[in-house]
């Protein structure tokens, strides 16, 4: 049995084990484990406390559990940028024309900003190879199903950076045409800067002014906006939603990084809120959803068989149990994006 919930300071272990496990430029999965911690327990009073999306500065860790073993992990960061601005790189393109010469050449630039700053972000996701065919969509998803819950708590946009391009041994080509020719740093330490450090040394040390991509190395230029190989669930994952890449890219590492309006997205404009009702006998009608409770600290969410029939949600008594829910509650679903699922 699967089932999502709010990460506990007790999840650490596991929590660094994934860290180790998810590799090189998840920034927001450092693998440090003081700045976990310091993650987790930001979670834990995120869960417990009442918010609203002008607060905006609760982090939300929630993790997947499988037969009682954490092995996977997502969080939401209710703004990004917070504290310190977002930064990213924005493109463009540039006009340089000579009417004398007959000259019209359309640039393509980067120009840094923070256009980003306080939108909602989805960060944080791993999932352990082995449980990821099957827990991947139920991890991803649950976290806006609670989105949908508590909507006040988030804003209006939303924001998820994909992993760029690198290889084994850390080198990104996008990170040695630009940022280590002001950093004089490789791309693994950058990372652990970045964790480590206040963000404001991005604006301090990288140019301000436009980078003309065609002075730019091919191999460089080729990794702009491409994703990871090992993004590739996450990314498919965010696209059924209704993400899409827009005219940002990440700074380090030349990642994708993906847009939407939150209420446009699939799972929130396709879930609903119906009452429990438990039955050991489901009609067969009932089909795989899914489902979360209506709590907030004690939320969670899995996939369970579910009738609906004249407005009441009808499920059995093991995934009421799951779900820590009874008769005349509310739980709130919504269908499956892979049909595959449906018959696991």
């Amino acid at each position: 049995m699967m089932i999502v919930r709010p990460v506990r300071t007790s999840d650490l272990p596991a929590i660094e084990r994934m860290a180790v496990a998810s590799g090189i430029g998840v920034t927001s999965l450092p693998n440090n484990r003081d700045k976990l911690y310091e993650r987790i327990r930001q979670s834990v009073t995120a869960f417990e406390h009442e918010a609203t999306a002008e607060t905006g500065t609760e982090y939300y860790m929630f993790v997947l559990e499988a037969d009682g073993e954490v092995v996977g992990t997502a969080s939401i960061n209710a703004s990004a940028g917070f504290d310190e601005p977002f930064y990213s790189y924005r493109s463009e393109t540039f006009v340089h024309a000579s009417r004398p010469l007959k000259v019209h050449n359309r640039i393509h630039v980067l120009n840094m900003c923070h256009d980003l700053t306080g939108m909602v972000q989805l960060a944080g996701f791993y999932v352990d190879p082995a449980h990821a065919a099957r827990g991947g969509e139920l991890l991803s998803r649950a976290r806006l199903l609670f989105v949908a819950a508590e909507r006040e708590r988030f804003g209006r946009r939303v924001i998820a950076e994909m992993q760029g391009i690198h290889d084994d041994a850390g080198q990104s080509p996008f990170w040695n045409a630009i940022g280590r020719r002001f950093f004089n740093m490789d791309f693994l330490q950058v990372e652990q800067a970045f964790v480590s450090h206040s963000k404001t040394f991005i604006a301090e040390l990288m140019p301000s002014y436009p980078i003309y991509v065609p002075l730019l190395e091919d191999e460089a230029q080729n990794a702009i906006g491409q994703i990871h190989p090992a993004f590739e669930q996450p990314f498919r994952l965010l696209t059924r939603e209704g993400f899409e890449a827009d005219n940002y890219i990440d700074i380090f590492d030349g990642g994708a990084v993906l847009t939407a309006e939150l209420d446009r997205l699939h799972t929130l404009e396709h879930s609903c809120d119906c009452p429990v009702g438990v039955t050991a006998s489901l009609p067969a009608s009932a089909n795989l959803r899914l489902v979360s409770n209506r709590r907030v600290s004690q939320f969670k969410a899995a996939l369970a068989r579910v009738a609906v029939v004249e407005g009441v949600a009808y499920i059995n008594p093991d995934s009421a149990r799951l779900l820590d829910v009874v008769d005349g509650d509310t739980l709130r679903l919504t269908d499956l994006h892979d049909p595959a699922q449906k018959s696991l």
